[in-house]
């Protein structure tokens, strides 16, 4: 059984700790974690702090199979060694401005912990400038962060995630932010095949968020990939979003190559006209000695009405 933890005493936080010989050491929760980075090549700042860290992922696993973690936790997923005590909540807290929210922690087999720190302001922004009443399309959605920031502003969501277990932890985020009442559709398919049905019946959307992974699978197999798909799937969407948008714009993704002037061409194609209003940029995340670093890159549209907000 997991012992009490440092989020039993109420520190919530996530961050960023340290970086270099292509790791990352977060603190999620009070909790060390030490996992996979590979643009991280620097030398480490903190290199004494990392003997400290309660999971470690090394890899080595396909799909979501579990093996006994001991009497300390339930199981992790093959990759995953465990040093220290879990909590048994093991939740971060995301400020937003008026909005905190609540973010499940759960370790899975391809290294990822369930948590995007560097979208944390791609997440403020959305709170922020998305009108109420809006109807917001967030496509490869995953543990529903961006839904979660966008009803929060009083949108009506479609959020859609290829992953059952993500949709899963998506509704549970939901309910530990208090948004479980929320009009958020959750909806488990391939991005491109529901956005070719929404089109086929006629629907519309005010705007729409998406972070497309580099390669994927959806529920039945179908492949993505960003280089081939990404252009036919924004072409989709400039159907269902008419121009000017009513809502945030807004795509992001990790992928070499992209750069965030590419992005922001990219994202032209739903935008309408020129993209007149895109900006675009790093996203990136600062350590414990305020080093900087860039993880992938995002283009968004601000809706005309919320022009200019922070």
């Amino acid at each position: 059984m997991a012992t009490p933890h440092a989020s039993s005493l109420g520190d919530e936080t996530a961050t960023l700790v340290d970086f270099g010989r292509g790791r990352r050491l977060e603190r999620l929760a009070g909790v060390l974690v030490d996992r996979p980075l590979p643009q991280a090549r620097l030398p480490r700042s903190l290199p004494g702090l990392w003997a400290e860290s309660a999971l470690s992922y090394t890899g080595g696993a396909k799909g979501e199979s579990r093996i006994s973690a001991g009497d300390q936790a339930p199981g992790l997923p093959r990759g995953w060694r465990q040093f220290r005590p879990l909590p048994d909540a093991w939740r971060v807290a995301i400020p937003l401005g008026a909005t905190t929210l609540h973010l499940e922690v759960r370790p899975a087999a391809s290294g990822q912990t369930g948590l995007f720190l560097e979208q944390a302001p791609q997440w403020t922004w959305l709170e922020r400038s998305t009108p109420r009443g809006a109807r917001i399309l967030s496509l490869f959605a995953h543990s529903g962060a961006a839904t979660l920031a966008l009803a929060a502003a009083g949108a009506e969501v479609v959020h859609v995630d290829a992953s059952r277990q993500a949709i899963g932890l998506a509704r549970r985020n939901a309910e530990a932010s208090g948004l479980a009442a929320a009009p958020i559709r959750f909806v488990c398919e391939d991005a491109r095949v529901f956005v070719q049905r929404e089109l086929r019946r006629g629907s519309r959307y005010d705007g729409v968020v998406l972070d497309p992974p580099s390669w994927g699978h959806g529920p039945k197999g179908q492949a993505f990939a960003i280089d081939r798909d990404l252009p036919l799937l924004l072409d989709d969407l400039a159907g269902l979003v008419p121009a000017p948008a009513a809502g945030p714009l807004l795509l992001s993704c990790h992928s070499a190559g992209w750069t965030a002037h590419r992005l922001a061409d990219a994202l032209a194609v739903v935008a309408g006209g020129d993209g007149q209003g895109i900006t675009s940029g790093p996203l990136t995340c600062s350590d414990a000695s305020r080093r900087s670093l860039e993880f992938g890159v995002h283009a968004r549209l601000t809706p005309r009405k919320g022009r200019g907000a922070p």
